[in-house]
């Protein structure tokens, strides 16, 4: 019988619950009367387009004409020309590796670094320089963005936010506000829809353009949110929702989107014990969110540097029980599964682009690519989907049947996965799939021999395994580095219930 394959990553607290891992997989669901209601694709493979210094990518940036684009590599700021050629600007002026911040009112760009110096590019010439305010209305700032061509930005440590002029980098002593529903520290501006959210450390607010003389913007009344961030740069847009790491005066962690006026929670249980476990050996307030859309698939893509994890919500799915998968990179020095290289991402010459957290380089996001290439070494990337419990069998005359606590005895597992499409490596074989099983409720897991995945136009083979043993509630979980299309539908399992002997 077929075995369902679920959406997503779902690892509860305890294996008897769900052990479900999706690495390097995201499900996407098929049409009403598919033969399966999901199938899982790979995430794109990184190929590099450009390359800098070697040190972290804290910015990409699409300005508002579209041509080219604009990066932070370490201290460096660089034009992004249409080729992907990389023209140093400008250097900032302190040194740092933390996440940079850009935006721009059609004229200039401008540029802050959580330091007390901003910087400005200006849109024509791409001339570069140091903001200078006299009225000192301008003290540096984490993040900024823009909103009818006003340019706003946090003022560190307060919980008040400033604004330039309109259509002008300059500066006016009262265009200042202060978020006011609750006394925190303003942690994240960021502008959407005509509207502002102003997120605090604990609670946050939503502000609008009310065309007020002495200073524009106004709190929108009602439109309090009781959730704050609990990482700054977790903060990330995409459409008509804005999505960001939470916590509040009861606790913490989720991750909350806010489309409209409804605060919604999109983690689930198992992320929610993921964050805390990271929290508590580390910290979870450097996460980094970032929004990219592919081919329908709207991805908040949610990075813990220190936690070493990524974490990616699909909102194509909805259900926060089934959007979400991680992405690893494969570390060639040990085989460990790493974070993700990416560390920021924008939209340039119509390709989705990332930038590198170690290594300053540019990658094009490449759903035709199944493999990174990180330092000039292309590198596998490893798929993993666990399936659910197995909680059905046949009896001894084929009928369908209910383990109901009872030990089943698996005769053949067969994957439902697309075949013949990679490459052969340098002896002729073809990619190898593997198949590890628990029969102890996820405690422990076997591995089973290797199955072929087919040699290129062998579209037909079906890996399969025999004889895979007794036990009481059985788990499967697929993996291979096929470097090449692989989807996945699922699987058949040919799994008798067994009478209880003593």
């Amino acid at each position: 019988m077929r075995l369902p394959l679920l959406a997503g990553s779902y690892t509860a607290r305890s294996p008897i619950a769900q052990c479900m891992r999706c690495v390097n997989y995201y499900p996407e669901r098929n049409p009403e009367g598919s033969l399966v209601p999901f199938t899982h694709y790979q995430r794109p493979g990184l190929v590099p387009v450009a390359q800098g210094p070697v040190a972290p990518v804290r910015a990409l940036y699409q300005q508002s004409d579209e041509v080219g684009g604009f990066t932070v590599i370490g201290q460096s700021v660089y034009y992004i020309d249409p080729n992907f050629a990389l023209t140093l600007l400008g250097q900032l002026s302190v040194a740092g590796n933390g996440p940079c911040s850009f935006t721009d009112n059609g004229t200039s760009i401008v540029l802050v670094d959580g330091s007390s110096i901003g910087y400005f590019v200006d849109v024509a010439t791409h001339t570069f320089g140091t903001i200078t305010d006299g009225t000192h209305t301008f003290t540096g700032a984490n993040m900024v963005d823009v909103i009818d061509g006003y340019v706003l930005w946090n003022i560190p440590q307060t919980p008040s936010f400033g604004s330039t002029l309109e259509n002008t980098i300059t500066f006016d002593g009262l265009f200042q506000g202060s978020k006011n529903g609750y006394p925190d520290l303003l942690r994240a501006i960021k502008c959407w829809k005509q509207q502002i959210f102003l997120g605090g450390g604990l609670k946050s607010e939503i502000w609008v353009d009310a065309g007020n003389p002495l200073f524009p913007f106004a709190r929108l009344p009602g439109a309090s949110i009781e959730h704050g961030v609990a990482a700054p740069f977790s903060v990330s847009v995409h459409d008509i929702s804005v999505f960001w790491l939470a916590k509040n005066l009861q606790g913490g962690y989720i991750v909350l989107s806010q489309k409209g006026y409804e605060t919604r929670r999109i983690s689930n249980h198992a992320v929610e014990l993921a964050i805390r476990k990271m929290a508590k050996t580390g910290t979870v307030a450097d996460a980094i969110g970032y929004c990219y859309q592919q081919d329908g698939h709207a991805f908040y893509v949610l990075q813990f540097p220190t936690g070493n994890q990524t974490w990616v919500f699909d909102e194509a799915m909805g259900d926060p029980m089934m959007a979400w998968h991680q992405r690893a990179w494969a570390n060639p020095t040990d085989g460990s599964l790493d974070r993700d290289r990416s560390n920021c991402h924008a939209f340039i010459n119509g390709r989705n682009v990332v930038g590198d957290w170690q290594n300053g380089a540019l990658y094009a996001l490449d759903l035709d690519t199944y493999t990174d290439t990180v330092g000039g070494n292309v590198g596998a990337i490893q798929y993993i989907k666990t399936f659910p419990h197995v909680g059905i069998g046949r009896s001894g005359d084929g009928r369908a049947r209910q383990l109901d606590g009872k030990r089943g005895q698996i005769w053949e597992f067969k994957a439902d996965i697309e075949c013949g499409n990679g490459p052969l490596d340098v002896n002729g074989n073809p990619a190898m799939i593997s198949l590890r099983y628990s029969q102890d409720r996820g405690k422990t897991f076997n591995q089973a021999p290797l199955q072929s995945s087919g040699k290129p136009g062998e579209w037909l083979t079906q890996p399969k395994w025999p004889g895979l043993g007794i036990g009481r509630d059985n788990i499967l979980e697929l993996a291979h580095n096929i470097a090449g299309p692989a989807a996945l539908n699922g699987g058949w399992v040919d799994l008798e219930v067994l009478e209880d002997v003593p």
